[in-house]
């Protein structure tokens, strides 16, 4: 259940205003109201900003290094498979796809 943004008393005091002032003074009115919501408003939406944790980095700290060793790891036996099929086409391949992975990774910046 969400709490209104200004008390229950700014309200009802807006209303007897409008009661008591007559519809000559209904625009100023309305629009007093309408500055403290908006301020009320504003300032709840930097309180949650504020609440929010700060975004992370897409690739951990350790990640780059992590993906270096893995392709190297998965490497050696794709190049002793596809050599051993007699394939040095398909070992070129492989290993274009290894280092397109490792250069995406080091050219990867993460969010801004």
């Amino acid at each position: 259940m969400s709490t209104s943004p200004l008390p229950r008393e700014d309200f009802e005091a807006a209303l007897a205003a409008r009661k008591e002032l007559g519809a000559d003074y209904e625009p100023a009115l309305v629009d007093s109201f309408v500055e403290k919501v908006e301020a009320a408003l504003v300032a709840r939406g930097q309180q949650r900003q504020q609440l929010q944790p700060a975004p992370t980095a897409a690739v951990p700290p350790g990640g780059r290094v992590a993906v270096a060793i893995v392709s190297v790891v998965m490497g050696i036996p794709l190049t002793a498979i596809t050599l051993g099929t007699g394939s040095l086409f398909a070992m070129i391949i492989c290993w274009l796809g290894i280092v397109g992975v490792n250069l995406a990774m080091g050219l990867h910046r993460g969010p801004a």
